[in-house]
């Protein structure tokens, strides 16, 4: 053992060595630094193949329903039959085995068809056809009212109705006219021949002429526009009708022939629909001096047209009914309207009568635009463009 060294008085002490910095201490044995994340893994190829095949599926059914919805639809054009049933009945009032149906004649009388993916849409002359169709082969229905709020159409459609109308009732059928908000020029056409005409005390009737509708658009196409129609035809009569130019002397007296013969036959039909009805008795001639009297293209009110003989009465649909009852014979029946009975072939060929509209905006008919655009003589009220 060291003896401590004497320090002798007076004198410095020398320094004290440094301590060393104590060691850090070892981390435990079970410690290990943290692991790196781990890449994500990719889908696995079964996923992927698995999506494919769904998607390739889907496609396969999508076709198949547009497929068969197209044979449908081809098929079920081809095999229509006159007595096939296209619509069923809904009930209005009344009870009874013996019917009468009311027919709805409601807007533009045309032939026109709508679009659709396959074909096209019922026209308004093909569905009340085939309803009238459907009213004269039933044994049960013993009435038809016809319900027209129309302000007429072109000649052709309206002449088409009213030869249905007749071959319904040589079925047995009477057929009786209710004029609801217009039945004007070919409304009142396809109503000449009914065996009754009630008009509601507010119709607007009458208008019963023929009207060939085009325009002169000359001077905004030219002048304004610089725009100049160069046809190359066949014959000096092939654009007749053009709204580039004005109308020659020649070609309105073409237009008013045809418009005249429209003329004498609308005249024709009334004469022999309405003779012995009201006042016009006698000779068929005499009744058709009569209408030609009335028939300068002006219009009625319903209460008018029951004065000067085109209607027979004025009166609501209640009394329309009761009218049809007593002409028929019956003391009770069951009044029945026709709704279509919808098909796939239906949902491809667009006739579907029930339709939803998600448009809250302005609509826009573009069938009907085309439709009033196409040149064609018409038996129809139409006071502006």
């Amino acid at each position: 053992m060291t003896e401590p060294t004497e320090i002798p008085p007076g004198s410095t002490p020398p320094a004290s060595p440094p301590t060393p910095p104590a060691p850090a201490p070892l981390p435990p044995a079970y410690a290990r630094p943290p692991a790196p994340p781990a890449p994500p893994r990719g889908r696995a190829a079964s996923f992927w193949v698995a999506i494919v095949l769904t998607i390739l599926l889907l496609l396969s059914l999508l076709l198949n329903v547009v497929l068969i919805g197209a044979t449908l639809a081809v098929v079920g054009a081809s095999q229509v039959s006159s007595t096939q049933r296209y619509y069923t009945e809904k009930p209005v009032e009344g009870a009874g085995a013996d019917k009468i149906v009311i027919i709805d004649v409601d807007g533009i009388i045309s032939s026109m068809r709508g679009s659709a993916l396959f074909g096209g849409r019922q026209s308004m002359c093909e569905r009340v056809t085939r309803q009238l169709r459907q009213a004269a082969e039933d044994s049960s229905v013993k009435a038809v009212i016809l319900a027209v709020n129309s302000p007429g159409g072109t000649v052709t459609a309206s002449d088409v109705i009213w030869n249905e109308v007749r071959k319904t009732q040589l079925k047995g059928k009477k057929v009786v006219v209710q004029m609801e908000d217009v039945c004007a020029s070919g409304g009142y056409y396809i109503s000449a021949s009914a065996d009754w005409i009630m008009a509601s005390p507010t119709t607007i009737t009458g208008s019963i002429g023929v009207i060939f509708n085009t325009l002169d658009a000359s001077e905004l196409l030219v002048q304004k526009l610089g725009i100049r129609e160069m046809p190359v035809k066949s014959g000096q009569y092939k654009d007749m009708g053009s709204i580039s130019r004005p109308m020659t002397d020649e070609e309105r007296k073409i237009l008013q022939g045809m418009i005249d013969g429209a003329y004498d036959r609308f005249l024709d039909v009334i004469a022999k629909g309405r003779n012995g009805h009201a006042s016009f008795t006698g000779a068929t001639e005499r009744t058709r001096a009569a209408i030609k009297q009335l028939a300068d293209g002006r219009i009625y009110s319903g209460q008018q047209a029951a004065d000067n003989g085109l209607a027979d009465a004025t009166g609501y649909l209640e009394d329309t009914i009761a009218k049809a009852k007593a002409l028929a014979g019956m003391s009770t029946a069951r009044v029945v309207r026709y709704v279509r009975v919808e098909s796939l072939a239906d949902f491809f060929s667009g006739n579907f009568e029930g339709r939803m509209n998600i448009n809250a905006g302005v609509q826009v008919d573009l069938n009907r635009l085309l439709d009033d655009g196409l040149p064609k003589l018409e038996y129809r009220w139409r006071p502006g463009i």
